[in-house]
């Protein structure tokens, strides 16, 4: 389901960053301006399932870990 957004996502935005509306000259073309979209998208793609992984489950386990002498009642 999730590869399937995410291709969802990448033909959208690949359409309206070649789309030659608005523009004097012609869309990007080349093997080049593909991979770089598709590098870039997988890299945010990346970024944003980390982040959100690591605010549900941050997975600190260590008993010196600074949380652990903040929330220490003294």
């Amino acid at each position: 389901m999730m590869l399937y957004i995410f291709l969802f996502i990448l033909q959208q935005a690949s359409e309206f960053s070649t789309s030659a509306h608005g523009r004097h000259n012609s869309p990007p073309e080349g093997i080049v301006y593909y991979l770089v979209l598709i590098v870039s998208s997988i890299i945010v793609a990346a970024v944003i399932i980390w982040t959100i992984k690591l605010l549900f489950w941050p997975g600190e386990k260590s008993e010196e870990h600074i949380k652990r002498k903040i929330l220490e009642e003294e």
